[in-house]
């Protein structure tokens, strides 16, 4: 009996795979996206290259249902009351005020802060600051030096 149950496991698995795409190990599926965390800290720099590495890019956010997935799956990951969020693929390194995302998408939508971005001490990279009495108010971005360590959060498409 046990045998067939994990026959039924793994055709069921095949058949979402074949229908919305599969996603690499350790990588998180939500939809058509597939998701990594990874709670070291690191600088923004580093988490964009461990990112591309796997395949796969820092997130961008181009709406509030993409802030509100990454926020979400993030919630359920780490404690939040403590943690200072993750890095996002924004950043104006190359140009000051001119932000742009890490997997060369337009930034078409934008979440920040009152006040924010301010470029103060240098700031270039993008995080959500985690401040605020709700849930909305927690995605909204900030900028820090690319040079802080914190987790980051990857993406890339599932694969058929």
């Amino acid at each position: 009996m046990s045998s067939n149950f994990t026959i039924s496991l793994f055709l069921l698995a095949a058949i979402a795979c074949l229908s919305q795409g599969c996603c690499p190990e350790r990588f998180m599926q939500v939809g058509n996206r597939c998701y990594y965390y990874n709670s070291d800290k690191v600088d923004w720099h580093d988490a964009r290259h461990a990112c591309n590495r796997l395949g796969a890019h820092l997130v961008s956010i181009h709406n509030y249902e993409d802030s509100r997935e990454v926020y979400v799956l993030w919630k359920s990951l780490v404690d939040e009351s403590w943690d200072k969020a993750y890095w996002i693929g924004l950043h104006d390194v190359q140009n000051e005020n001119f932000f742009e995302w890490s997997d060369g998408t337009p930034m078409d939508y934008s979440l920040w802060y009152p006040g924010e971005p301010n470029n103060h001490r240098g700031e270039d990279c993008i995080s959500p600051l985690n401040r605020g009495s709700n849930d909305f108010d927690r995605q909204k971005w900030n900028d820090f030096p690319c040079g802080t360590r914190k987790p980051y959060f990857c993406r890339r498409s599932a694969t058929s």
